[in-house]
């Protein structure tokens, strides 16, 4: 096993059977993929030819080595850059489930002003997250409104089965985020992962928008439903203008 030079401050928890149980996984799975790649003909690495002293099967063997070295680099990227994509997926769910960027940058030792910079959309999420949890009750007021007076819009012309999906997409949301109300918890119980202020977002944010660009009242309920909706959107939006101010 290649030796890892242990960094200082991020392990000192772990003892050394531990940190090497850890190491040897990475090793292991580093070594797998090294070899995957090496075996895709975009990875061959340059023939070097015979060498003086050559002996048996070195030739060979140092071509193999070579490709390895080549893959191993793509490894090292693809690795790098896959645990920063799980990093930054992370650090969303952290901020769905109420962090803020204070919170990451203690996570990371680093500072608040550090985790903006790695991560810049997660301003948008915190804020966003927050009106959303702190507004919970009256947004679904305001869908349930909403969706009551459905049957009372008008859409333009060419518009009608836009306007039909957008209500179907809004009511399965409001569904959606009303089971996740209800059942104790905030993640979702196929992927693990944190939906309930995010769905909710996202209803307002998508559904509600699309359905209100292309309603028309026919009833003076239906006009005060989307009255209601715009002034919804209206407060979604200076969030989000502020966030990313």
């Amino acid at each position: 096993m290649y030796r890892v030079h242990r960094p200082a401050g991020r392990f000192d928890q772990l003892s050394e059977g531990e940190y090497d149980q850890f190491v040897g996984l990475v090793e292991e799975f580093s070594r797998r993929l090294t070899g995957l790649l090496a075996e895709h003909p975009s990875f061959a690495a340059v023939e070097a030819g015979t060498k003086p002293g050559d002996v048996d099967d070195e030739r060979i063997r140092r071509a193999v080595y070579l490709r390895r070295v080549r893959a191993g680099q793509a490894a090292q990227a693809l690795l790098a850059e896959v645990a920063a994509g799980c990093a930054a997926e992370d650090a969303s769910d952290a901020v769905w489930l109420g962090a803020s960027l204070a919170d990451l940058g203690e996570a990371t030792g680093s500072s608040r002003q550090a985790a903006r910079k790695r991560w810049p959309e997660l301003g948008r999420i915190h804020r966003v997250r927050r009106w959303v949890s702190g507004h919970a009750d009256d947004l679904v007021t305001v869908l349930r409104m909403v969706l009551d007076q459905a049957p009372r819009y008008t859409a333009p012309e060419g518009a009608v089965e836009t306007l039909d999906r957008a209500v179907r997409a809004l009511h399965a949301a409001l569904d959606e985020t009303l089971r996740s109300r209800d059942s104790g918890s905030v993640l979702d119980p196929g992927t693990g992962r944190p939906v309930r202020w995010r769905r909710l977002a996202d209803a307002v944010d998508q559904h509600l928008r699309t359905l209100v660009e292309l309603a028309g009242a026919t009833t003076p309920e239906a006009e005060t439903a989307l009255a209601a909706a715009r002034g919804v959107l209206a407060h979604h939006d200076s969030v989000v203008l502020a966030a990313e101010g």
